[in-house]
C-alpha cells in the first residue's frame, strides 16, 4: 500500500509539474515560480509542512496560481488535515474551472466523507468540459455502486474503461456490479479484465477470489475452482483468503466431495467474518438429520 501511495505521488507531481512549466512560461512571477517549484522539491521528499510553507509564499507572489492551491490540497490530503485540503482544491478550481485533477482530489475527498451528492456534483462538473474523463465516470460509478444503483453504476463504469482500458480499479467495481445484478458472465469477464490489467500480485489474487465467488454462483464449478485456488496462491489478505477457502468448500460440496469440503469450510471458520456461515456449512456436512424435512 505504502509503495502504491508513494507512486501514485509521484505521478501526480509530474503531472501538475508539467502543467506548472507551461503556466510559468506564460505569467509567472520568478518568486513564485521559484517557491512553487522548491515546494515540489519538498513534497517529492513527503516534507509535507515544508512544502505547503512554499506553496504558500507563491500564491502570496501570485493570486492567480491554481497548480500551487492543488499542491497545497494534497500537501494538506497526506497530513490528513481534509478540510484544509478542500478549502485549497476549491480554490484551485475557481481559479482554472477546467483543472481536471483539481476536481477529481476534491471530489474523492468529498466521496471519502460520506458526502455523496457533493462528490457526484464535483465529478459531473469535469464530465461538463471534458466527457472522456475516465477518473470522473469511475468516481461517479464507485458512488452508485456504494448506493446499490447498480445499473448506473455500470452506465459509468463502462465508460471508465472505454476512455481507459487499463482501469483495473473500474473493472473490479463493474464486476461486482454486474454480479450484484445478476449478470455473472459479464461480471466474470469483468473481474478478468481487472485481473489482466493490474500488476500488483496481493490485487490479482483479490480479483481472482471475486472471480471465483461469481462463477460458484453461476454454478460454473470447475472454472470457480480454478480462480479460487489462484486466489489463494496470490493474496496475503487473511480475510480474502478465509474467503477463497469458503467458496472452495463450496465448489467442492456442490460437486459431492464432503470431505474435501470440510477441509476449506474448516480453514475458512478460523477467520471472524467467515466462521459463522463456515461453521454452519460444517454442521449440516457433519449432522444431515438435523437440516432433514
Amino acid at each position: 500500500m505504502r509503495r502504491i501511495n508513494l507512486l501514485v505521488h509521484i505521478l501526480m507531481i509530474v503531472l501538475v509539474a508539467s502543467t506548472a512549466l507551461f503556466s510559468q512560461k506564460k505569467a509567472r512571477k520568478p518568486e513564485a515560480g521559484q517557491a512553487y517549484n522548491t515546494g515540489l522539491d519538498l513534497a517529492k521528499k513527503q516534507k509535507y509542512d515544508e512544502a505547503i510553507l512554499k506553496f504558500q509564499t507563491a500564491v502570496a507572489n501570485d493570486d492567480s496560481f491554481p497548480e500551487a492551491h492543488y499542491m497545497m490540497g494534497y500537501c494538506y490530503k497526506k497530513l490528513k488535515k481534509y478540510d484544509k485540503a478542500k478549502e485549497q482544491f476549491r480554490k484551485a478550481v475557481e481559479l482554472n474551472k477546467q483543472f481536471e485533477t483539481a476536481y477529481i482530489a476534491l471530489g474523492n475527498l468529498l466521496a471519502d466523507e460520506g458526502n455523496s451528492d457533493q462528490a457526484l456534483a464535483t465529478f459531473q462538473a469535469v464530465l461538463a468540459f471534458n466527457e472522456k474523463s475516465a477518473k470522473a465516470h469511475y468516481g461517479i460509478g464507485k458512488i452508485y455502486y456504494e448506493q446499490k444503483n447498480y445499473s448506473k453504476a455500470v452506465e459509468h463504469l463502462k465508460k471508465a474503461v472505454e476512455f481507459k482500458p487499463n482501469y483495473y480499479l473500474a473493472y473490479n467495481i463493474l464486476g461486482l456490479s454486474l454480479e450484484k445484478l445478476g449478470k455473472y458472465d459479464e461480471a466474470v469477464a469483468a473481474f478478468q479484465k481487472a485481473i489482466d490489467t493490474a500488476k500488483k500480485a496481493s490485487l490479482k489474487g483479490s480479483y481472482y477470489f471475486r472471480m471465483g465467488k461469481t462463477l460458484v454462483e453461476a454454478k460454473r464449478f470447475k472454472e470457480a475452482e480454478k480462480a479460487l485456488l489462484q486466489a489463494l496462491k496470490l493474496t496475503r489478505n487473511a480475510m480474502i483468503k478465509a474467503g477463497a477457502n469458503y467458496y472452495l468448500g463450496e465448489v467442492y460440496k456442490n460437486r459431492g466431495q464432503k470431505q474435501k469440503a470440510l477441509q476449506y469450510y474448516e480453514k475458512a471458520a478460523k477467520h471472524r467474518v467467515w466462521k459463522q456461515p463456515a461453521e454452519y456449512e460444517i454442521d449440516m456436512i457433519k449432522n444431515p438429520d438435523k437440516y432433514a424435512y
